[in-house]
């Protein structure tokens, strides 16, 4: 059972945090709010209440994806119903999900925070600051590369949402500045916290997946449209023709959506004997896959911030990727930046980094000095700091 009068006179401060995402397999979204947790769990100035799908337990409930982060600072906000009631206990759990949204106002929480651009819809009773989470403004820059659904309700919610946030946190300054182009926020409220090296920095790396060549250059992400993949082999085929012993590339991850003509062109690929797809792979399979790659090639049209360059640097790997504002700023200049659509420039510059060793050299030195300036504890600590000022209270002492 759930003292309510002592949780509502908690004097650190109180963040409602949605933690639905770790009941599917972690995306970046999620591997994001996972670890901010984990670095703010043992601050004494806080008190990060996590909602599960459903805060009123029975035994039929699934569990979560991942161990939940553990700390002083974190309270799973779980609620009970005791067998030895009047009441049939199965009739009292589907009348308090019900009453779920009154049950969470009632926590009283200072700071609901929204890492994944909206609050979810049981938290929409409480009264508190709210703190969003702006990845990024794809359905601005670039609508043709997101679902119908994903776009109808980032069309829907986003502006209120941004209206209703205290303050905004974004991924990037590149999100911040379009955010702000766009109008939908003053820059003042909008705080930009960068991620930290990646999810694969805390993963040791594993076996290749069966079927890697021994020499091979790498993409990683969903194939679909935004991540450019149709030039991406346009230019390999380039590559090849310029380079005799150009490495075969190998492409990591599953077919997005609208990957009828990405599908076609990557199994023409497979088919000419220059390329495999291994589809998706567990995170020591890619850790191992980027630290033996020759070259990471991520030849996106437009990111939030592009964690798999990150990633890449991170590994020690050349990289070279789309010249886009948000990719400079993630990866420290350490790249070879290339216009999205010119598969002839792409081409020149994967020759490059496969054929001088000078650049390879410099690359892999600028990379390791850009993942140095990243760290997942200073990301977490910046975002306390938000919900400290978005709620207009003094950061306290941090750590116990």
């Amino acid at each position: 059972a759930i003292n309510m009068s002592a949780r509502r006179r908690e004097p650190r401060l109180t963040v409602a945090v949605d933690i639905a995402a770790f009941w599917e397999p972690l995306t970046g979204i999620g591997w994001y709010l996972y670890r901010l947790l984990e670095h703010l769990a043992h601050r004494d100035d806080l008190r990060l209440r996590l909602y599960p799908p459903t805060t009123v337990w029975s035994h039929d409930l699934s569990q979560p994806a991942v161990p939940l982060p553990t700390g002083p600072a974190i309270e799973l906000v779980r609620r009970t119903v005791p067998d030895e009631l009047l009441f049939p206990a199965g009739w009292v759990i589907k009348l308090l999900r019900r009453l779920e949204p009154l049950l969470i106002a009632a926590d009283a929480n200072t700071v609901l925070f929204a890492p994944n651009f909206f609050l979810p819809r049981r938290f929409r009773l409480a009264r508190a600051a709210q703190v969003a989470t702006i990845h990024d403004l794809g359905v601005k820059r670039v609508p043709w590369t997101l679902r119908r659904a994903t776009m109808r309700e980032l069309r829907e919610r986003l502006e209120h949402q941004v209206y209703e946030s205290e303050r905004l946190i974004t991924v990037s300054s590149a999100v911040r500045d379009e955010l702000v182009e766009c109008g939908y926020a003053e820059r003042e409220r909008v705080h930009v916290v960068h991620h930290g090296p990646g999810q694969l920095a805390a993963v040791e790396p594993g076996p290749l997946p069966s079927g890697t060549p021994e020499l091979y250059g790498l993409h990683v992400g969903t194939l679909e449209p935004r991540k450019n993949i149709t030039v991406l082999i346009d230019a390999w085929r380039r590559a090849r023709a310029k380079l005799p012993d150009c490495p075969p590339l190998v492409l990591c991850g599953r077919y997005g959506w609208k990957a009828g003509a990405i599908r076609s062109a990557v199994q023409q690929a497979v088919t000419e004997g220059w390329a495999h797809h291994l589809g998706y792979v567990d995170d020591p399979q890619l850790a191992a896959l980027y630290r033996g790659a020759e070259i990471v090639v991520f030849p996106t049209v437009y990111e939030g911030f592009g964690l798999p360059a990150v990633e890449a640097l991170f590994a020690d790997t050349p990289l070279v990727c789309s010249d886009l504002p948000v990719l400079r700023e993630s990866t420290g200049e350490a790249a070879l930046f290339v216009p999205p659509g010119r598969a002839d420039l792409l081409a020149d510059a994967i020759v490059s980094v496969l054929t001088e060793p000078d650049v390879r050299h410099e690359l892999i030195v600028r990379g390791r000095r850009r993942v140095a300036q990243l760290s997942w504890s200073r990301s977490a600590d910046l975002t306390a700091r938000v919900w400290f000022a978005a709620a207009g209270r003094t950061e306290g002492k941090g750590t116990s």
